[in-house]
């Protein structure tokens, strides 16, 4: 019998691309949020990323402050491709979600300019992403932070229920990633009823960390029923400390962003600062998976 090497070829390569990638214990993930807005503080913390060593970075939210209507909305290059150029440049994978301020425009958009970039990514306004044992969770929080997107939400939430089931047993250390916190120790002190029965239900008590933007400022909040609550979202706007942090827990408002290495089920991560580049404050995580 005779065999088509084309197909055969094309059959090896739909094999190898659909196993996850391997997680290197060097790899460090880095996060910043709410960089949208053009000023000091934005090429501040976008020169900081592209002079790291950071092997990936995850954007949390508010990509723009106005939000863009379509891939050739202006708004689009002058607050978010033009500012990021020297660390797009750089090729890093650069993983996007969605915030409040991307819904003032079509979130969307996002999709289209992922297919145009090769390093940044963004299939969908959530999705998984997987390194060996390390599992990331990329989520859209503002369809349940906004009453009137309640129609969206069921796909979501069906989804995750599938996935965290599906991934239970390959994950050894999980991060869920999106814009909106549960609670802080800064100026916005508790997401609103609705988000909040969300994020109780879905990610707290079933993810290791759970990092986001929003409240700008860079935060370790400690744990809620096991669930590791980190804030990094001073990549434009740093503001909302509060007066005096609790003993424990860290909160600053100063641009920065929020660096990790992954080691089996631990997880060490530091906050940053931008304009020095020392480390704000350190800390250790041990995991579980998903839950």
């Amino acid at each position: 019998m005779k065999i088509n090497f084309f197909k055969f070829l094309l059959l090896v390569v739909s094999i190898i691309s659909i196993k996850p990638l391997v997680a290197d214990e060097s790899d460090i993930y880095c996060f910043i949020g709410d960089a949208g807005e053009v000023n000091p503080t934005q090429a501040m913390v976008v020169k900081a990323l592209a002079n790291s060593d950071c092997s990936m970075v995850w954007h949390l939210g508010d990509i723009t402050q106005l939000g863009v209507q379509s891939i050739d909305d202006p708004e689009l290059e002058e607050s978010f491709l033009t500012p990021f150029k020297p660390f797009i440049d750089t090729e890093i994978p650069f993983y996007l979600t969605v915030g409040n301020h991307d819904y003032k425009g079509d979130p969307d958009v996002y999709l289209e300019v992922a297919k145009v970039y090769p390093s940044i990514h963004h299939p969908s306004n959530f999705y998984t992403k997987q390194f060996g044992e390390l599992c990331f969770f990329a989520l859209d929080t503002t369809i349940f932070d906004k009453l009137y997107y309640f129609y969206k939400r069921g796909d979501q939430i069906r989804w995750l229920k599938e996935e965290v089931e599906k991934l239970k047993e390959q994950c050894k250390f999980s991060i869920a990633v999106a814009h909106h916190p549960l609670f802080s120790s800064g100026d916005r002190d508790r997401a609103n009823p609705q988000l909040a029965i969300f994020l109780e239900n879905y990610v707290f008590g079933t993810f290791d960390i759970y990092i986001t933007g929003h409240n700008h400022v860079l935060a370790d909040e400690g744990d809620h029923n096991n669930t590791l609550q980190l804030i990094s979202a001073t990549g434009a706007l740093p503001g909302g400390s509060p007066a005096k942090t609790e003993s424990g827990k860290f909160n600053i408002e100063t641009p920065g962003y929020l660096k990790m290495t992954v080691k089996g089920n631990s997880a060490r991560y530091e906050f940053l600062s931008a304009e020095r580049n020392e480390i704000l404050w350190s800390s250790i995580k041990l995991g579980s998976g998903l839950r």
